[in-house]
């Protein structure tokens, strides 16, 4: 019998700047929101990663069973945004509505766009995600889409940036934003875009030969900051501690408080994975995951941990 061979994913596409049209759907076409609350904490959500990651969200629509989104990354990977989106939602939406296994049809889709030609019209085709589903006859009257902020500063989320676009369509804010309305009224009548859902590259991009080859050249890798060996020592130093602390049986609170700091920022720095982290302290990686996601959940709501974290963050990087 002949071997079946598996083609292997091409890489996600990075570089700082780039502006990706994201598409994640549900799983079988399930719904992911079943309520007002569903979709106001998915926004939570989207602020809290837009804080912490520092891209830019410039345009969504929170269909039922489906999220559109226009991402403007900086130094953070896309794929590294959409999973902690994607994993801290699943596991609400899990606890909420009492039901287990993932909620999203495998990986999501992006295409990196080139801005010049394409950012307006996929803004505009965003927008538009309700008038082609038939939830709604315009864009204006749609629910749960960014085109209310673009409309009228006063419906802007914190969170929204709406400034790489309104601009192109006038130098005051009022007869931009009504230019903008006009435009994505107008593109309501194109219904689907096979370009801006499909892309080329292998739905990797779109755009002209030269954004082509510019978003293809392979970018040099940053050399670490530090090593793990280097990040272990200091924050133990910093803690006051020795590294046999952390990887004895005890269960103590402050000894696991490094190591969930400790593997905080292994992850955030890029030099250590959950699972490396785990095998130097001797813990169970199951046990690691569930102690590390309540860290993180921790590190949000409390501004005195933050503070120590960046304290520890400092120390690592200053050597």
């Amino acid at each position: 019998m002949d071997k079946i061979i598996k083609m292997a994913r091409k890489p996600r596409i990075h570089f700082s700047g780039a502006v990706y049209h994201v598409v994640l759907t549900g799983l079988d076409g399930q719904s992911i929101y079943k309520s007002v609350a569903d979709r106001r904490h998915w926004e939570s959500l989207v602020e809290d990663g837009v804080q912490r990651f520092g891209h830019s969200v410039l345009a969504f629509c929170w269909a039922k069973n489906h999220v559109q989104m226009a991402i403007r990354v900086k130094d953070a990977p896309l794929s590294k945004v959409m999973q902690n989106l994607t994993f801290r939602y699943t596991r609400y939406f899990n606890s909420k509505h009492d039901r287990n296994g993932p909620l999203f049809h495998g990986r999501y889709k992006a295409i990196a766009i080139d801005v010049d030609t394409y950012l307006n019209d996929l803004v505009g085709y965003i927008h538009n995600n309700p008038v082609r589903s038939g939830e709604a006859k315009t864009a204006a009257a749609g629910k749960w889409t960014s085109h209310a902020g673009y409309l009228d500063a006063a419906n802007e989320a914190s969170w929204l940036t709406t400034s790489a676009v309104l601009p192109e369509f006038g130098a005051i804010d009022k007869a931009a934003r009504r230019a903008f309305a006009k435009f994505v009224e107008k593109k309501a009548a194109e219904g689907e875009r096979a370009d801006l859902m499909k892309g080329s590259e292998g739905g990797r991009l779109l755009g002209d030969k030269k954004f082509m080859k510019k978003a293809l050249k392979p970018v040099k890798p940053a050399a670490k900051p530090v090593t793990l060996n280097q990040l272990v020592k200091r924050i133990c130093k910093e803690e006051g501690v020795k590294e046999a602390e952390l990887t004895d049986a005890s269960r103590a609170r402050a000894q696991s408080r490094i190591r969930q700091s400790i593997t905080y920022l292994a992850m955030e720095l890029n030099v250590g994975s959950l699972t490396d982290l785990a095998k130097r302290f001797n813990r169970d990686l199951t046990t690691m995951s569930r102690n590390q996601r309540y860290y993180r959940d921790k590190l949000n709501e409390d501004s005195e941990l933050q503070k120590h974290v960046r304290k520890l963050k400092r120390q690592v990087l200053a050597g």
